[in-house]
């Protein structure tokens, strides 16, 4: 739910933001192990609000993520992270960077 939220926040200020090329990668181990990684950005109007999602899953099937949002708008930006390992124990930081003169 707090994902959610914190997506709408973010991607409702850019309104007529046009929609970028989703971008994904996976690579798959020697050992049978795959990390796969998927962007999506939106920009317009001099903002742009991008998730990152990155899943690594092990050779024996354990698997761990982190996800990023990250808007930008003249004078500040907002990155938050939220990461899942692989026992399921979860960690969230947020950090905002304002710009004044």
């Amino acid at each position: 739910m707090r994902s959610l939220t914190l997506v709408l926040a973010l991607t409702l200020p850019l309104g007529v933001a046009l929609p970028a090329l989703g971008q994904s990668v996976t690579v798959t181990g020697a050992n049978g192990g795959t990390l796969s990684k998927d962007r999506t950005c939106l920009r317009g109007n001099g903002a742009a609000s991008c998730e990152t999602t990155t899943t690594a899953t092990g050779a024996n099937g354990q698997t761990a993520s982190k996800t990023r949002f990250r808007t930008s708008e003249p004078g500040s930006s907002t990155t938050t992270v939220d990461r899942t390992g692989p026992n399921g124990q979860t960690r969230d930081r947020s950090r905002t960077v304002t710009v004044s003169r």
